[in-house]
């Protein structure tokens, strides 16, 4: 599994640091921007050391991580098809109804 992005959200991060400390690979670091609170935020230091753990994400208090793998991709990308086909049959029994 392939990490592609690391996401940290600078309106919900609270700059606890316990991503930083519960990252064993030391992908994440202490940023030195400061967010609208007034806290440095963490910064994605080394993406290609990240194995895709979720250690960041499980202890971030406030749901501010989010990595998205190869594999997350693809299950969105099915999950977008099949919302297509649905909003497709709803479409059709719409103008089923219309025409009746």
């Amino acid at each position: 599994m392939k990490v592609i992005e690391i996401r940290i959200s600078q309106d919900l991060c609270k700059g606890c640091f316990l991503c930083v400390w519960a990252c064993p690979y030391k992908v994440i670091d202490v940023g030195k921007e400061r967010n609208y609170r007034g806290v440095n935020v963490p910064i994605v230091a080394k993406l290609e050391e990240c194995r895709a753990c979720r250690l960041c994400e499980y202890r971030c208090p406030d749901f501010a991580i989010q990595i998205i793998t190869d594999k997350d991709v693809e299950l969105l990308r099915e999950a977008e098809q099949i919302e297509l086909r649905w909003q497709r049959r709803v479409e059709l029994a719409e103008e089923m109804e219309v025409s009746e």
